[in-house]
């Protein structure tokens, strides 16, 4: 029995063709808890969406197609260190790099400027983080302000507190972690949830 919880005009592929499966898999999904997109549940406090990966077509018949993308931001986010801070040149380049991706719904630029060790949390075994990066690009709602509020270096790795600012109501904090090159080691900017197929 398929979770009430997967939408059919999220995931029309999954319902037409897993109706005849009997998985005990669970299976991956990314939300972008930053960003507010479509809600998940109805009584969702934080209005998150979730998508599968291309990784993930090894579970179902055929290939399923991607989420369409979303339409892009009608304007750049402007990226800048909060007084008081040290600049990084490195991590306000990345920075800037993430907007352009986001304006352009298009994140392949970006993906030289992740470590080799860039993960997500509970990212399962044989899954690459690369690709969630590149799925969240096309879908993510873009901020107007990324300001970099607090940098500490500890061991040859930089951790930056970061705000997405929307408007003064709206602001997401969230932390990034770069390596002394300046690529992208791991942030709190996606989460993966496991959800039973036949749950």
């Amino acid at each position: 029995r398929l979770s009430s919880r997967l939408h059919p005009l999220i995931y029309p592929h999954y319902f037409t063709k897993t109706r005849k499966m009997k998985l005990s898999h669970r299976i991956p999904l990314l939300c972008a808890s930053v960003f507010d997109l479509v809600p998940l549940t109805a009584s969702a406090a934080i209005y998150d969406t979730a998508w599968q990966v291309a990784d993930l077509r090894s579970f179902f018949h055929g290939d399923p197609s991607p989420p369409a993308k979303a339409p892009p931001p009608k304007q750049l986010a402007v990226v800048s260190t909060a007084q008081g801070v040290a600049a990084d040149a490195q991590i306000e380049g990345f920075l800037r790099g993430f907007a352009d991706a986001i304006k352009a719904r298009d994140g392949k630029a970006l993906l030289p400027r992740l470590s080799e060790k860039y993960t997500i949390d509970d990212l399962p075994s044989g899954l690459k983080a690369g690709d969630f990066f590149l799925q969240a690009i096309e879908q993510i709602t873009g901020p107007n302000e990324i300001v970099i509020t607090a940098l500490e270096s500890r061991n040859n790795i930089r951790t930056a507190k970061i705000e997405f600012r929307y408007n003064a109501d709206k602001i997401k904090s969230r932390t990034f972690q770069f390596d002394a090159a300046g690529r992208l080691l791991w942030s709190d900017l996606f989460t993966l949830q496991s959800r039973r197929a036949d749950a």
